[in-house]
């Protein structure tokens, strides 16, 4: 997604996926995701922006279907600092440019 997109990404703005359900709305806009108030999901989730495949008027489309993104357990914002012991979590953040204390190349940029 360009961060043209990005930018244009706001609260309140329906969220949707590949197969057009809509999963909910924007609730708060992050540097690397936003949070997906629950609306299809039991709780709230953080949706990396690299997911975005548009951003259409007061509309973000994923890239994921429905089921796709019932399966995603980002009920945490990318953070190593905070939660340390989630391996699915520390998984996550690396894809998404969050510091990687484990990370022993990028040990001497700490």
């Amino acid at each position: 997604m360009s961060t043209g997109n990005q930018r244009a990404i706001r609260k309140h703005m329906d969220v949707y996926s590949s197969d057009n359900t809509n999963l909910g709305q924007v609730a708060e806009v992050y540097e690397d995701s936003f949070l997906l108030r629950k609306g299809l999901f039991a709780k709230n989730r953080y949706i990396p922006y690299e997911l975005i495949t548009s951003v259409d008027n007061d509309r973000v489309n994923l890239r994921l279907s429905k089921d796709e993104a019932e399966e995603m357990k980002w009920e945490k914002r990318p953070d190593y600092e905070h939660h340390l012991g989630d391996p699915t979590q520390l998984f996550y953040d690396r894809g998404h440019g969050v510091h990687d204390p484990f990370d022993e190349a990028s040990a001497d940029q700490a």
